[in-house]
Parts: structure tokens; sequence; C-alpha cells
């Protein structure tokens, strides 16, 4: 009679401990892209994704996505605290049609883009931004390159209509050969 509650305990103890590993693992502090990764993969180091999408959802809030060499790694949408940094070697984010990059983030939120090579492919391809700021949160833009923006009535490299308290900074970063370069949503904040 004394060894059945020892392995009750034993039992739910091992079930909570599983749970919580099965939690924490979901998703991981930094994750990896790569120019030959797979976004069936878990985004570890060796074994890297293919795209910023797929790592996307495989990064903790707060985290990080580097990239291992260069290749294209597609455009993504942002709704949490993340930094992208990818000064290695060119990170391509190649889009036709669409925006490159949009965040949409609470203001609490920290966004960090580095070592960027963000283009629009022209005027042909009727790309919207490069980078398009929606919520609130910070924004930082370093060291990257945005252009070929060029879609008719769009065609912004970076357009900013965050809401109110939205901080944006960009740094080292050419944006240029876009219809508009930096661009306020009308009636926005500066």
């Amino acid at each position: 009679m004394k060894a059945l509650p020892s392995l009750v305990v034993f039992v739910i103890a091992t079930q909570m401990l599983l749970l919580g590993c099965g939690t924490a693992a979901a998703q991981a502090t930094r994750t990896w892209v790569s120019g030959v990764g797979d976004d069936a993969n878990p985004c570890s180091r060796t074994a890297p994704c293919k795209t910023f999408a797929g790592a996307i959802s495989k990064t903790a809030a707060a985290g990080e996505i580097n990239c291992l060499d260069p290749g294209g790694f597609g455009a993504v949408t942002i709704t949490k605290a993340i930094t992208i940094s990818c000064e290695a070697g060119t990170a391509g984010v190649l889009v036709s049609g669409t925006n490159g990059i949009v965040v949409n983030v609470l203001a609490a939120d920290i966004v960090q883009l580095k070592g960027l090579d963000i283009n629009g492919l022209g005027p042909l391809a009727g790309s919207l931004a490069g980078v398009a700021m929606l919520g609130g949160g910070n924004l930082s833009i370093q060291n990257s390159i945005i252009y070929g923006f060029r879609g008719s009535g769009s065609g912004r490299g970076v357009y900013l209509n965050g809401s109110d308290g939205a901080r944006v900074s960009i740094e080292n970063t050419q944006i240029r050969g876009n219809l508009t370069g930096v661009c306020f949503a009308p009636g926005g904040r500066r």
C-alpha cells in the first residue's frame, strides 16, 4: 500500500517535467537562416531555416534571427520584439507587388533590422514598401540597403504609419532608387 502513493507521485512528477519541456522547446531565443536551409528544420545553427518567415515562428519574443551565409530569405511580417541580424553577408529580401518587411508590434516591443538588402525589383514589379512600420514600438534599421520600390502610387523605401509613440531610427542605411525614400502616412505623427 505504501508503494502506490510513491508511484503516483513519480508519474505526476514525470508528466509535469514532460509538459514543461514541451513548452520550453517550442521557441528558441536565437535561430538561424541559410541560403541552403529548410523551413521544416528547427532553425538551429546545424539545421537552419530557409526564410525569415520560417524562422520567426520558431524564435521567441525578444529573440534573434541570424544568417549563416548569403541568401534570399523572403518577405516577413514581424508581430513581436525581435532582431534580424545578417551582417556577415548579403541577406536578401526580394519582393514583387508587396511589402518587403512589415513591422506591426506593440508599444513596448523593439525590432532591429541589421545588414539587410531589400529589393523591390523596380517599377514593373509594383512593390509597395521596403519596410512598412504599422504598429507602435521601436524600429531600428541599421547597415542596410533598401531600393527598387517604385510601384505606382506607393513605391516607398520606408513607410511610417505607426501608432502614437512609435519610434523609428535609421542608421548607416542607403535608401535609394525608390519612388519615395521615407514616407510618413498622411496625417500621421512625425
